[in-house]
């Protein structure tokens, strides 16, 4: 059972691993605050989520709380939404651009969340990572708003722009009947409203806040930096030329780019169904090398 969890882990998307951080760090959330509660009759959250009552000394909220969920269905619900949201964007872009609208997304939030506690002295926990999913959402929705989609098993096809105007609107309902609830909608609305202009500048190459964010695979190999005099990780093409990417340098036009992107992307996605459904052992010869070139 371990060695496959470890398994879809290895081999998951950016998205499944947040998922696997989201929990694992939920869990022993839970078990500390059940803990310290009855022993010691106090809160551990001002240690893993943010608030800006709690936010000095404990500065590392900030980077914290979008993998702690307080509530068993916030947290199923963050992961049904990564996971879908995910199979979305990556329909037209790869998983560390994902990763980059993600995490952006949640500081962005994070930040406004903040300066309204301070602002107003309203204050609350803010966890989950509903933020970093509302970033990556919208993206799609400034890129294609009219992308039809299904939601979950209802036979109806809508364009996506509809699911972020009924999200938007039942986050309304919801945030605005609650005492300080303000700050949570804030949060939400400027992470959707960074993600859909942030999208615009991305799409034109000008990704300057993206040199911020590490790729899972850059995380993986820290360990390699320290073996780099004795052989090189790095390819460069003959010429001492760069591989093309997504960095705003790539010689590519945007639709060239996209283009390509789509087609590698839907023959991973493939092969990344085929695996869920029949195992990995199942997969072709040229779908192996397929998929060991999509991982390097």
């Amino acid at each position: 059972m371990m060695d496959k969890l470890f398994y879809y882990y290895k081999t998951g998307t950016e998205g499944v691993k947040i998922i696997y951080f989201s929990v694992i760090a939920s869990v022993v959330y839970w078990i500390l605050e059940f803990i310290f509660q009855k022993i010691f009759n106090v809160s551990v959250g001002s240690f893993f989520l943010l608030s800006s009552h709690a936010f000095i000394p404990n500065i590392w909220t900030f980077l914290t709380f979008p993998i702690f969920y307080v509530k068993f269905m916030d947290l199923l619900f963050g992961c049904v939404m990564i996971y879908y949201t995910e199979k979305i964007f990556r329909l037209y872009f790869n998983g560390e651009s994902f990763l980059k609208f993600f995490i952006l997304g949640n500081w962005v939030g994070g930040i406004l969340f903040l300066l309204f506690g301070y602002a107003t002295s309203t204050y609350g926990y803010l966890s989950g990572s509903i933020l970093g999913v509302y970033s990556c959402l919208f993206a799609i929705i400034s890129y294609n708003p009219k992308m039809k989609v299904t939601l979950f098993l209802l036979p109806i096809e809508f364009p996506l722009y509809i699911l972020g105007i009924v999200i938007v609107g039942l986050d309304l309902l919801q945030l605005s009947a609650q005492p300080g609830g303000g700050g949570f909608l804030l949060s939400r609305v400027s992470a959707a409203i960074f993600g859909y202009l942030y999208m615009r500048a991305f799409q034109s190459g000008n990704d300057f806040l993206g040199k911020f964010i590490p790729s899972f695979h850059s995380l993986m190999k820290v360990k390699n930096l320290f073996k780099l005099r004795q052989k090189s990780h790095l390819k460069k093409e003959k010429g001492g030329g760069k591989t093309n990417t997504f960095d705003g340098r790539r010689p590519m036009s945007d639709e060239e780019f996209n283009r390509n992107k789509v087609q590698e992307q839907n023959e991973i996605n493939a092969i990344l169904d085929k695996i869920s459904e029949r195992g990995y052992e199942n997969l072709t010869k040229e779908e192996k090398d397929i998929l060991f070139k999509f991982k390097k």
